[in-house]
C-alpha cells in the first residue's frame, strides 16, 4: 500500500465532477492504493494546492508568498 497526496479532480459541473471522482477512485482502488478520507476534500469551492489557491476565478498565490516577492 502506498499514499499519494495532491490529487487534483476539476471538472465543470458536479454531475461530471461525482463521474470523475467515481473514476478515479475506482483507478486507484484497482491498483490498491488508497486516499485517507480525513485528508480529503470534496465539494470545494477553492483548494490550495502545491501552494496557490484554485477556484472558479482562477490561479492564485498564497498572500505570504506574494509579500515576499
Amino acid at each position: 500500500m502506498i499514499y499519494l497526496n495532491n490529487i487534483l479532480i476539476y471538472s465543470n459541473n458536479m454531475s461530471k465532477n461525482h463521474q470523475h471522482v467515481k473514476e478515479v477512485l475506482k483507478h486507484l482502488y484497482k491498483a490498491s492504493i488508497y486516499a485517507k478520507a480525513e485528508k480529503c476534500k470534496f465539494h470545494s469551492e477553492s483548494v490550495e494546492y502545491l501552494e496557490y489557491i484554485l477556484s472558479s476565478s482562477g490561479l492564485t498565490m498564497f498572500n505570504d508568498k506574494v509579500k515576499i516577492i
